[in-house]
C-alpha cells in the first residue's frame, strides 16, 4: 500500500465507498516516524495533523489553520479542506450507509464515537519497522519524584480493586509515570509502549526486552499484552488515547469497562520545583546558543546563507552542549512569503537564499536532560517599511498581554487566547493558529493540557508551562510570530522562561504604553543579566546593544 492509485485500487476489491486515513501509528502519537506516516507516503503532506478521504473518483485531504497553505503545496492531488468540513463529509457518508475502510490500530475510540462512524471495513495500513530506540531511566535530580512515588499516588487516586485494572494507552503519560524516555529518537523522547497500572504496580510493554530495574515496574513484552489484558475483569481506559483495534479486543472479552479522563494528563501538565529549576538551565542553554546564532547572522554576508544553513548553524551550536539530545521539531527557518506558511519545512522547498532587509522568521526547540525547549524570534535582515515595523509591534503588545496578566481560578485558554488577540483584532488582524500550548518536560514539545486558542476550555494552573506566541501572516509576502514558554508562578502570574532579545528596531515605541516599554526594558535586563557572562567580549558587546533599553 504505498499510493494512491493502490488505495483506490483496493477501494474496488473491497467494494467500500471511501478510505480514510490518519498519519497516526499505532500508539496514536502526534509526532510519528516518517516510515509510520501513512498519510505522508499517500499525500506528501508533512503536517503534524491531518486526514484523508479518498472516494474513488476524488480525494480530500483535512488540515487546520496552520497548515491551509503547505498542504496545498505538498498534496497537489488532493482538494485542501479546513478539518473543521471533515465531520459534515462523513456524516453524509454515514447517512447514505456506505461502507469505510479504516485501519483500526491509527483512529482513537473517540475519533470514531464521536463521530458516529459505522459500516466499517478493516485493512492494515501499517508496516513493522524497527525503530532505534535506547532507553532509559530519567533520575530523580531530573525528573523530581522517582517513578515509584508515581506509581503509587497513581494509584492511591484511582482506587484499583483486585482484578481491576488501568489500561494506559498514551506513551507521554506512561514515560511520565515510569521516567522512561528514549535517545535516537526524532524530536519527542517519548518510549512507544503501552502499560497496565494494577495496586500498586505498572506493568510496560514493549516491542523489546528492557534491562531496566525500577521500583513498582515490571517491564514485558508486546506480545503479551493481549492476555494480560484478558486477565482483568474490568478495565479503566480513556476513549482519546485508547485504538478502536485495542477496544475492539478488550470487547471481545466482555470485559467491563469503565470510561474516565486520564489523571496522567494534569499530572504530567503540572511541573515540580525540580523540574521548573531545570527548564531555566534548559533555557538558560538555549539563549546561549541562540545569541550565538544572532551574532552569526547579523555579522555575515547574506548572499551566502540559506534558511536550511540557519538550521545546521543552531543545530551545530547547541551541539557543543553535553546535555543538548536533539531538536524537539524540526526548525522552522523561514523568510519572506515563505513565513506566511505558518509551519514552512525549508528542506521540502527549492533552497531560499536570505536578502538584505528582508525578515526571517525562526522557530527552533531543544531537548535537554533539563527539560524542553521552544522558542520563535522575527529577525529583521536590516532595514524594514513602516507597515511591518507597526505589525512587529503589535504581535509584541499582544505577546506582552499575556505576560503581564493575572489569572484568575477560572479563567479558561479561550479567555486568554481572546486576551492575547485583542491588540491585533482591534485593527482586524488575527493570526491562523492557537495563541499557545502546553509543553512536556523530555517529552513533547505540545503537550496538553493546557492550550490557548478559541475553543480551549483548560483551566491554567501554577506549574503548568505553556508558549506565548502570537502571530501575523500576510500570503506570498511575510510571516511574524514572537514565541517565548513561559510558567505560572503560585502568585497566579505568568514568569518568562525563554531568554532571548526582541528585535528593538522593529518596535515603533509610540504604539507602547509606559507598561509595556517597562517589561520589554526588564526583561531585556534579565537576558542580559543571565547570558553575558558565557560569552566572549564581542559577542557580549553584540548582546548589550540588543538589549539596550528603549524610551
Amino acid at each position: 500500500m504505498t499510493n494512491l492509485n493502490n488505495i483506490k485500487n483496493l477501494i474496488k476489491k473491497k467494494r467500500v465507498y471511501a478510505c480514510l486515513i490518519s498519519k497516526n501509528n499505532e500508539f496514536l502519537n502526534e509526532i510519528t516516524e516518517p516510515n509510520e506516516n501513512f498519510l505522508l507516503r499517500i499525500t506528501k503532506f508533512t503536517g503534524s495533523l491531518g486526514y484523508a478521504i479518498i472516494l474513488q473518483n476524488k480525494q480530500c485531504l483535512y488540515v487546520d489553520g496552520r497548515y491551509h497553505q503547505q498542504a496545498k503545496i505538498q498534496a497537489k492531488k488532493f482538494i485542501i479542506k479546513d478539518i473543521s468540513q471533515m465531520k459534515g463529509d462523513l456524516e453524509k457518508i454515514v447517512q447514505k450507509k456506505k461502507k469505510i475502510l479504516i485501519d483500526t490500530k491509527t483512529f482513537s475510540l473517540h475519533f470514531i464515537k464521536s463521530l458516529k462512524l459505522t459500516n466499517l471495513v478493516l485493512f492494515n495500513s501499517l508496516k513493522k519497522y524497527n525503530n532505534k530506540e535506547k532507553i532509559f531511566y530519567l533520575k530523580k535530580k531530573f525528573s523530581g519524584i522517582e517513578a515509584s512515588e508515581k506509581v503509587k499516588y497513581l494509584s492511591n487516586k484511582i482506587k484499583l480493586k483486585k482484578n481491576e485494572a488501568f489500561f494506559i494507552t498514551s506513551p507521554e503519560n506512561i514515560c511520565w509515570l515510569s521516567n522512561l524516555r528514549c535517545e535516537f529518537k526524532n524530536f519527542s523522547k517519548i518510549v512507544n509502549c503501552h502499560a497496565i497500572l494494577k495496586r500498586n504496580r505498572l506493568y510496560v510493554f514493549y516491542k523489546n526486552k528492557i534491562n531496566l530495574k525500577i521500583k513498582n515496574i515490571t517491564f514485558k513484552k508486546t506480545s503479551d499484552l493481549k492476555s494480560s489484558l484478558n486477565q482483568c475483569k474490568k478495565i479503566y481506559l480513556d476513549k482519546r488515547y485508547i485504538s478502536l483495534y485495542y477496544f475492539n479486543i478488550i470487547s471481545k472479552e466482555k470485559t467491563k469497562i469503565k470510561y474516565f479522563k486520564d489523571p496522567i494528563d494534569k499530572f504530567k501538565s503540572i511541573k515540580n520545583e525540580t523540574e521548573i529549576t531545570n527548564l531555566k538551565i534548559a533555557h538558560l542553554f538555549d539563549g546561549i546558543a541562540y545569541t550565538k546564532f544572532l551574532f552569526w547572522l547579523k555579522n555575515n554576508k547574506l548572499k551566502k546563507i540559506c534558511e536550511r544553513d540557519c538550521q545546521k548553524k543552531i543545530e551545530f551550536l547547541k551541539k557543543k552542549n553535553k546535555f543538548y539530545l536533539g531538536p524537539s521539531f524540526e526548525t522552522i527557518s523561514a523568510t519572506e512569503k515563505n513565513a506566511s506558511i505558518i509551519h514552512y519545512s525549508a528542506k521540502d522547498y527549492n533552497k531560499t537564499y536570505l536578502k538584505k532587509n528582508h525578515l526571517l522568521l525562526f522557530d527552533s526547540g531543544s531537548q535537554y536532560f533539563f527539560g524542553t525547549t521552544d522558542m520563535t524570534r522575527t529577525i529583521s535582515l536590516g532595514k524594514q517599511p513602516y507597515f511591518r515595523k507597526k505589525i512587529y509591534t503589535l504581535v509584541l503588545k499582544s505577546h506582552i498581554g499575556l505576560s503581564i496578566s493575572k489569572i484568575k481560578n477560572k479563567m479558561t485558554g479561550k479567555i486568554l487566547d481572546r486576551i492575547v488577540r485583542n491588540k491585533l483584532n482591534d485593527v482586524d488582524l488575527d493570526y491562523n493558529h492557537g495563541t499557545g500550548h502546553g509543553v512536556g518536560y523530555l517529552s513533547n514539545v505540545h503537550e496538553n493540557p493546557p492550550s490557548l486558542s478559541k475553543f480551549s476550555e483548560d483551566k491554567i494552573y501554577p506549574g503548568q508551562v505553556i508558549s506565548n506566541e502570537p502571530g501575523f501572516y500576510k500570503k506570498n509576502a511575510f510571516g511574524l510570530r514572537l514565541e517565548n514558554l513561559v510558567y505560572l508562578n503560585n502568585n497566579r502570574m505568568f514568569q518568562n522562561l525563554t531568554l532571548v532579545p526582541f528585535e528593538n528596531s522593529m518596535i515603533i515605541t509610540s504604539m507602547l504604553t509606559k507598561l509595556e516599554r517597562d517589561w520589554i526594558n526588564n526583561y531585556h535586563e534579565d537576558v542580559y543579566e543571565k547570558i553575558h557572562k558565557f560569552l566572549n567580549n564581542t559577542e557580549k558587546k553584540f548582546l548589550m546593544k540588543c538589549c539596550l533599553k528603549i524610551n
